[in-house]
């Protein structure tokens, strides 16, 4: 066996060597054949430039020696038209289509224009003077040529006829408009020798294939008798070799194929053993699974972590439409492909191995896009022989070799069990839906809102915030069933729970309590009863707004009314039983006290809530009657000297007298009536100080307004006290605007801008009441205020108790440390006066000084 490769081996390195060697000779006389041929072109190119040029330079200076008038007939003397005539000549005379020529960018005869190669050949010569040749192989009108060009240069003789036109021989001026202008050095253009390559080529070709021929076959021949020499010698030790591998290859593939078949069992086994997990995983799911949404995401998720699976995808039946529940892999597309309607219309199992383009487009783009080797699709039925279904799944594979027998059947069984939990949990929310929900409006019943109920008396007991109970109970809805028919009440009370749902906010739960009556449930009121009772009362106002807007039912108008009744509840010591009662009675008493009313069960609260509504009726007409005047409370300085004034509202009635702001104040903020009010109260402030201008003391006051959170808020709230401002034509810096905390911290961008306009405008900022809200040191970082007025329940506490100092301190140290004016109100003793004065305090405000009067009598 060694002998054998021994000697085969021998063979290939005599036979690459001898290759090799004839392989580089061919390859040098070739490319010595191919510079033979180009030299011979140059030379041949370079003889025929120098002949053509010496004649044409003759040529030239006996022209210009013989002084002929250039005209019609004498032109073709002229050197450059004479030129182009031996050029075309020449050309004619030429057996193997060689040309020779003087060419130029700048032309005068036509013949003489430069084609592309030559242009490239004028510009490589501008770009490199020092050049006077240049050789190109190039491609012309279908044939090969050798391109030798030589550079023009302008001469001293040239300039005769190429100088400046002025300096030119008059009849060359008569003659040409153009080539003009050129200097002695100058680039006038190339003299260009095209020789055809083929009969070069052909005659230097015809002797290198003759000897590379030769070459070859005595080379091969030699070949030949080497090979046949070493085989003679080699040839039984070889059929010996192989009949031994022979052998060994039919043993080795017999080894192969039991190998390759215990490896796809076992991976088959290990694809079965993995699918079975899975549909373990999915049955788990589908007995745990709370809802139909959950039992298909996480059912879908759970086949998608098995690699078998490249993409799941199930669709049900839903609201009159098949629509996709879960998609996951792949494209997670959610629409339904005309196989899954397929599928689910006639309730087959579909198998897709082969595609073509008789399968929908939409498939066939998924399937080319992301190399889908199998698609089966399944519906998915309540039980196996049903004969609809509720849906339907479909599963995309990229194995090589798709889904086995017993895969699809695994995939089979795990589809009927899906379908089997869908339909349960359907059968689950139909039971639901009938004990929760009523079945007209699809509110919760009154079962349900019992439920919610205790657990809110639960959260009231955590959270210690007040909830409450509303009964709405439309007025004399008899009258409608009774003339229009029960189905058209139907409709009213059906409108009227989509108005409920979709239009009161801050409900818990909506609930139809029988006939024409609905239970409202409210948590996280307040943990104050009476705020809680503000809240509701608004909310019921609310209600009884959309009870009387006009019901439209077969093309009649129905206009309504309701009557509600509110019971609070604190904790979860109130029984279900008793708020329910007790939220009856409020509504009886509601029917009973004229009907289209809201009445709280607690007689206190309703007296409240009606002192409340009275109160804002006595604003609206307080605001028309204009009832308000303006009080003014001055502030001094230290040596109490009086540097300004605070405008203070006040309400006479005429009926009641002066009105606490206290009372009618927060009635004010919780409606838009304090803007008027605050509009009002800037109006007269401005007033004033157009007033106080030609007053010697009073005019260097300023005048400090409270602006309410509302008026702050509204957008136009800058504008408007600019304009008033303007049209009154008086000193901004003379209006103080003070601010409470909250209002400051609230939408910090958006004050920021607002108080960023009015500092710009001249007016000063203050914030009032300070240390009893935030106090937040990075506010008053960003905000350009001007004041922080202390307030005075901590005015009040000096010399009581040490906290209240300290506070003082603190505010007064904050003041000076950003640049702030600190002004303590409230001060009403001399002791509180001194005590200020010593910790730093400035400027003052209070009954010690001047209490609040009208303008005529600071």
């Amino acid at each position: 066996m060694f002998h054998i490769d021994f000697n085969r081996k021998i063979f290939w390195v005599i036979a690459i060597l001898v290759v090799f060697s004839n392989t580089l000779l061919t390859y040098t006389m070739y490319k010595k054949n191919q510079e033979t041929i180009e030299v011979m072109a140059l030379s041949k190119a370079d003889n025929l430039k120098n002949y053509f040029i010496s004649m044409r330079n003759i040529y030239h200076h006996q022209f210009l020696n013989s002084g002929l008038d250039l005209n019609d007939t004498t032109i073709g003397f002229l050197p450059a038209h004479a030129s182009t005539l031996i050029s075309d000549k020449f050309v004619e005379l030429s057996r193997d289509g060689t040309a020779i020529r003087n060419v130029t960018d700048r032309a005068r005869n036509e013949k003489n224009k430069a084609d592309k190669f030559e242009l490239e050949a004028i510009e490589y010569f501008k770009n490199n003077p020092q050049k006077i040749m240049l050789m190109k192989k190039i491609e012309q009108n279908g044939r090969n040529f050798f391109n030798f060009t030589s550079p023009l240069i302008i001469e001293p003789y040239c300039i005769l006829c190429h100088g400046k036109k002025e300096d030119t021989l008059p009849s060359i001026q008569k003659m040409y408009d153009n080539a003009y202008d050129y200097k002695v050095g100058d680039i006038r253009g190339v003299t260009s020798v095209k020789i055809p390559s083929e009969e070069l080529t052909n005659e230097s070709m015809q002797s290198f294939y003759s000897i590379a021929i030769f070459s070859w076959i005595t080379t091969l021949f030699l070949l030949i008798i080497i090979y046949y020499a070493i085989r003679k010698l080699t040839i039984k030790d070889v059929e010996q070799k192989m009949l031994l591998q022979s052998e060994v290859k039919i043993k080795t593939a017999n080894l192969e194929e039991q190998k390759n078949e215990l490896k796809i069992a076992n991976t088959k086994q290990q694809y079965l053993l993995s699918l079975l997990r899975t549909v373990a995983d999915c049955n788990q799911i589908l007995i745990t699974a709370k809802n139909i949404n959950e039992l298909i995401q996480n059912t879908t998720i759970s086949m998608y972590s098995n690699t078998s699976f490249a993409s799941i995808k199930i669709s049900i039946f839903e609201d009159g439409k098949q629509r996709v529940k879960s998609s996951v892999g792949l494209d997670e597309e959610m629409e339904v492909l005309p196989l899954e309607e397929d599928v689910f219309k006639n309730n087959h199992n579909l198998f897709l191995k082969s595609f073509d383009d008789s399968m929908p487009q939409e498939c066939l783009k998924k399937v080319k896009r992301h190399n889908i080797t199998e698609v089966y699709a399944l519906p998915l039925r309540k039980e196996h022989y049903a004969k609809k279904a509720l849906g339907a799944m479909v599963i995309y594979s990229i194995k090589e070799n798709g889904f086995s027998m017993e895969e699809r059947d695994m995939i089979n069984e795990l589809a009927g069990d899906i379908g089997f939990a869908i339909n349960s949990l359907y059968q689950k929310d139909a039971i639901n839906q009938l004990s929760y929900y009523d079945q007209l409006t699809n509110l919760p019943n009154q079962n349900l809102f019992e439920q919610h109920l205790n657990q809110a008396f639960l959260k009231s007991s955590a959270s210690l915030k007040y909830g409450a109970v509303l009964l709405l109970d439309f007025d004399d809805f008899k009258n409608v069933n009774d003339l229009m028919g029960k189905d058209i009440g139907d409709e009213v009370l059906k409108e009227m729970a989509n108005r409920l749902v979709s239009k009161i906010d801050k409900t818990s739960m909506i609930s139809r309590f029988g006939g024409d009556r609905f239970l409202i449930l409210v948590e996280d009121l307040s943990s104050e009863e009476k705020e809680s009772a503000i809240i509701l009362k608004h909310i019921a106002q609310k209600i009884v707004a959309l009870a009387k807007e006009p019901f439209i039912l077969d093309s009649k108008t129905f206009h309504l009314t309701c009557s509600i009744g509110i019971a609070l509840f604190f904790d979860h010591k109130t029984s279900l039983k008793t708020i329910l009662n007790q939220v009856e009675h409020a509504m009886r008493v509601a029917k009973e006290s004229g009907k289209n009313l809201i009445k709280f069960y607690d007689q206190a609260l309703q007296d409240m809530t009606n002192s409340r509504s009275l109160m804002l009726q006595n604003l609206k007409e307080a605001v028309l009657e204009h009832q308000f005047v303006l009080y003014y409370q001055k502030q001094v300085d230290s040596n109490a000297n009086v540097i300004g004034v605070e405008a203070l509202i006040r309400w006479q009635h005429p009926n009641l007298g002066f009105v606490s702001p206290s009372e009618f104040i927060p009635v004010a903020e919780e409606n838009d009536i304090i803007k008027e009010i605050g509009a009002y109260v800037l109006n007269e402030a401005t007033n004033l100080i157009v007033k106080w201008a030609n007053d010697e003391v009073k005019k260097e006051w300023k005048i400090s307004v409270n602006i309410s959170p509302k008026q702050f808020r509204d957008e136009n709230f800058v504008d408007n006290i600019k304009n008033l401002i303007i049209s009154k034509n008086i000193d901004s810096k003379k209006l103080r605007v003070e601010l409470t905390e909250s209002v400051a911290i609230d939408n910090q961008e958006s004050v920021m801008q607002k108080i960023n306009e009015l500092n710009r405008f001249g007016i000063s900022i203050s914030i009032d009441d300070f240390g009893t809200g935030y106090s937040s040191l990075r506010y008053l970082k960003h905000l350009h205020i001007d004041e922080l007025k202390i307030d005075q329940s901590f005015v009040l506490g000096l010399g009581k108790n040490s906290s209240d100092k300290t506070i003082i301190k603190t505010i007064l140290t904050m003041g000076e440390e950003f640049g702030f004016e600190v002004i303590a109100e409230g001060v009403e003793t001399k002791e509180q006066f001194e005590e200020l004065k010593n910790l730093g305090c400035n400027y003052f405000q209070g009954y010690l000084f001047a209490k609040p009067c009208p303008e005529n009598e600071l």
